[in-house]
């Protein structure tokens, strides 16, 4: 008889304080996935949730839910800015999950999604979630001047003076669609994690991550352990670059023991402190080969954006950060 876990005896340790069972939260409809964020606010204690960060979790919720089809925002113009900081546990069941609760929240739901945690000795650890680039809607006669409005956004998430420094521009991409058109930097779902994770991380920390491919997973219902290392995929040559860049090591993105020893191409600069072979803290992911990961903005098996009418979208400012010379090379 095996003893082989299957997708109905895997047992996953309960998230939120206990209260939350992660097999069947993989399940919800959308009506449950709006009421259990109304109840880990209102009950927040209970989900053991600090009393300091309830307001901004609210904050949260109402943008996701106003964003979400048939929400109060999803057809107004303009657009409201997005709220994309989430933070979860960065186990690949939660992983499961919020990609699940994506599709139901997001009718072009973003196609690669990625998990980046930091880990310190005797401390907590960091973790942030994070999407490739979807879920907009180009203006009606604009072509694709909204779609490149927010990649350039999302590229001044990334920006800093080591990025400058390190050459990296929003036009220098090398990497490529399947159509052949190339990929800015910061279209990847790694742009968030990335930014709030490693850029920011302590001198004693270790960053790890994983990114998973939304159409290598069951469209719906219980997903087994199996099939959600199946579905992750190495970093881009991208994302290579800017987890160099901030002092990371790409082979913390990656395990050491996939079957048959598939290795990425590094896009050629290696971090001077990476060890020779790491491996995610307590991850024991074992990764099958995989076929090349595709490019985030190129995903054919999203259906057509919809128009929006009415004026073309606001213009994002430039972040702080980069005002008055801020992160420019000199």
């Amino acid at each position: 008889m095996s003893t082989v876990p299957t997708s109905s005896t895997e047992a996953y340790l309960p998230a939120c304080n206990g209260q939350l069972n992660l097999r069947d939260a993989c399940t919800w409809s959308l009506t449950r996935i709006k009421a259990f964020m109304i109840d880990i606010i209102d009950n927040h204690s209970t989900h053991g949730v600090e009393r300091s960060v309830v307001s901004e979790l609210n904050r949260l919720r109402t943008d996701i839910l106003d964003l979400s089809e048939n929400g109060s925002k999803y057809l107004s113009e303009p657009s409201y800015p997005q709220a994309i900081s989430r933070m979860v546990n960065p186990a690949a069941a939660n992983e499961v999950m919020y990609i699940n609760w994506c599709r139901k929240i997001a009718p072009l739901a973003p196609y690669v999604y990625s998990c980046v945690w930091a880990e310190q000795k005797d401390k907590q650890s960091r973790f942030h979630l994070g999407g490739s680039l979807a879920g907009y809607r180009n203006a009606e006669g604009q072509g694709n001047r909204w779609v490149k409005i927010l990649q350039r956004a999302r590229f001044n998430v990334l920006r800093d003076q080591r990025t400058d420094t390190a050459g990296i521009k929003f036009e220098s991409t090398a990497l490529k669609g399947r159509k052949g058109n190339f990929i800015p930097f910061g279209n990847c779902a790694e742009t968030y994690p990335l930014a709030s994770i490693l850029r920011n991380r302590a001198p004693g920390e270790e960053v790890y991550g994983f990114a998973m491919m939304r159409g290598r997973l069951p469209q719906d219902g219980p997903c087994s352990h199996s099939e959600a290392l199946d579905a992750m995929t190495e970093p881009c040559i991208n994302c290579q670059q800017v987890i160099t860049t901030w002092g990371g090591k790409v082979e913390n993105f990656i395990t050491d023991d996939m079957p048959g020893k598939s290795t990425i191409a590094p896009f050629g600069v290696r971090s001077p402190t990476s060890r020779r072979a790491p491996k995610a803290s307590g991850s024991k992911i074992d990764l099958p080969a995989r076929p090349k990961r595709a490019a985030p903005a190129d995903d054919t098996d999203e259906p057509a954006a919809k128009r929006a009418k009415g004026p073309a979208p606001e213009v994002p400012k430039k972040p702080s950060h980069l005002v008055k010379g801020k992160g420019k090379r000199r």
